[in-house]
């Protein structure tokens, strides 16, 4: 499943949990709370004025926190 439909398909309180488990850093915080939103890579790259590139690169990171979490592992990153 992409990490964006899932993401929005997760309760508000699930999502603060989920945000709180997987440390995010201050530039991964608006890439999750975007793609929480069902934002777009396109239009989440333009509000935070960085390349798509770059939120491939963020979402990629938020991904493997996520797997890592799942999997029971860290998450520091």
């Amino acid at each position: 499943m992409r990490l964006g439909k899932y993401l929005s398909s997760l309760t508000k309180p699930e999502l603060e949990e989920l945000r709180d488990l997987l440390n995010l850093t201050d530039d991964e915080y608006p890439i999750f709370e975007e793609l929480s939103h069902g934002r777009s890579k396109v239009y989440i790259a333009d509000r935070c004025k960085i390349c798509v590139s770059t939120v491939d690169n963020r979402i990629r990171a938020i991904r493997n926190k996520l797997e890592r979490l799942q999997n029971g592992g860290v998450t520091g990153g």
